[in-house]
Order: structure tokens, then C-alpha cells, then sequence
């Protein structure tokens, strides 16, 4: 007899999160790394709650240097997410950088983006990625 498999049948594939939300998964990567939700598709995604209290930034609409680079200046005391459908490439603290635009990055917590823009911030930012935005 020859079954075939359906999606329902096939194994899961592993997720490492560290919680789930009301709006996907929250990963933490290697404890010190990156917070990221995850917006499942068709879910609501965080940038829709009325009840946050943070600025939310498309990164469609960030305009970067001539090298793809952007350096938001906050307070530590704003919270600052980012909303896109781009994978994350890469983030961490920039070593010893200074932008095109003459900014000096050094030490700033940086998130780079498949689509080749790197985001440099004095804070933590949260990236919301969800398929779901235009």
C-alpha cells in the first residue's frame, strides 16, 4: 500500500522560541541576541494593538545613507519596533564604523536586513516581521 504524505502527516519543523505571544513567536536568539516576533500570516501583528506604547517604524520607509545605512537617534526612553517582511542577515554591536554620512556608530546595536539596509540604534530595537503588511 503507498500512502502519501499530507501536510498534516509531515513532522514539524523545530522552532526555537523562547515564549509564545498573542501575536506569534517572540524568539530570543543565543539568550543575548535579537527580540523578534514573528507574525503568523493572516495574524494580528503587534504595530495593530492600540495598547502599545512604543513608535513603530516601516523599514520601507527609512531612507539610508549612500551605503544602506541608518542611524535612528531615540531617548532611552522610547521603544522602537520595526515592521517588515524582510529576514534579518545579521545584527550584534558595531565595531569601530563610521557611516557615509559621518556618523559614528561604535558600539551602537546594529540589525541588517536581506535587502541590504543595516539599522543603527543606541537602544534595543524590536523587529516585527509579518507577511501580512503591504
Amino acid at each position: 500500500m503507498n500512502e502519501s504524505k499530507t501536510g498534516t502527516d509531515l513532522p514539524q519543523a523545530p522552532v526555537s522560541a523562547e515564549a509564545q505571544t498573542d501575536h506569534g513567536l517572540l524568539l530570543d536568539v543565543e539568550n543575548d541576541g535579537l527580540p523578534l516576533v514573528i507574525v503568523e500570516p493572516g495574524g494580528l501583528s503587534p504595530a495593530e494593538d492600540p495598547a502599545a506604547d512604543s513608535v513603530l517604524l516601516e523599514l520601507d520607509d527609512l531612507l539610508p545613507d549612500p551605503e544602506g545605512e541608518v542611524v535612528l537617534f531615540t531617548g532611552d526612553d522610547v521603544s522602537v519596533n520595526i515592521l517588515t517582511k524582510e529576514t534579518i542577515t545579521g545584527f550584534g554591536v558595531a565595531e569601530e564604523h563610521v557611516t557615509a554620512s559621518g556618523v559614528d556608530v561604535t558600539g551602537l546595536n546594529f540589525y541588517s536586513f536581506e535587502g541590504g539596509l543595516t539599522v543603527y540604534s543606541s537602544s534595543d530595537v524590536l523587529i516585527i516581521n509579518d507577511p501580512n503588511i503591504a
